[in-house]
């Protein structure tokens, strides 16, 4: 065969259009694609961080309350029978007030507190629970003696429990007077010092009723 008869090289052949590339409309659609993931992955990250910090503040609000109602039921665990002399008075106060129905406030004696070493005192000390109802708190104020020479020996009021709307409480008096309210106040000498028990409600914004009962 000579060499004008041979056959010529086919000319290539043209892309089929799939093959030629992303188009300019393919790539908006994975753009777009790329940004809604992108938006829900923030919008499940926000959301979890912000679940994350609403527990957080319920579980410190827990803890608050559950160390506020101990130390409340440990109070009048150690009530003691021991008068109070406040500064100044020529009466002395009895062991146990019950003053919540007027102005929110419990108070009693306690005894064995700890004491300091080179202090001078007996481990019984005075103790008030008061309700604050303009700032709806629940605060708790020592007297660290029974005989207090001032009114500066009393330490700071501290806030044990924010949210508290009402207080009320019950004292078991014996079989003869009940349940009663404001034990303490009526003065009559053949009453207890001590209720012989004591039922407290605490009305709650976050959390409701809360109960405690408690046998001196």
């Amino acid at each position: 065969m000579s060499l004008a008869e041979s056959p010529r090289a086919a000319p290539p052949r043209a892309a089929p259009p799939h093959e030629a590339g992303i188009s300019l409309l393919e790539l908006v659609i994975v753009m777009m694609l790329f940004a809604l993931v992108a938006v829900m992955g923030l919008q499940a990250l926000s959301g979890a961080m912000r679940a994350e910090g609403r527990l957080s503040a319920v579980d410190e609000a827990t803890a608050n309350m559950t160390r506020a109602l101990t130390m409340l039921r440990n109070d009048l665990k150690s009530a003691d029978s021991r008068v109070f002399w406040p500064p100044g008075a020529e009466q002395p106060a009895r062991a146990f007030i019950d003053l919540s129905a007027q102005d929110g406030t419990l108070e009693f004696t306690l005894s064995g507190q700890p004491v300091l070493p080179d202090v001078q005192a007996a481990g019984f000390s005075r103790v008030i629970w008061r309700l604050d109802r303009e700032n709806a708190r629940l605060t708790r104020q020592v007297w660290p003696v029974l005989r207090p020479g001032a009114d500066r020996a009393q330490a700071p009021e501290v806030e044990m429990l924010p949210g508290i709307l009402a207080l009320r409480v019950l004292s078991y008096a014996g079989k003869e007077a009940g349940w009663v309210e404001e034990f303490g106040t009526q003065g009559r000498a053949f009453d207890p010092p001590l209720p012989e028990a004591v039922e407290l409600e605490l009305e709650s914004e976050i959390y409701g009723p809360l109960r405690i009962l408690v046998r001196l």
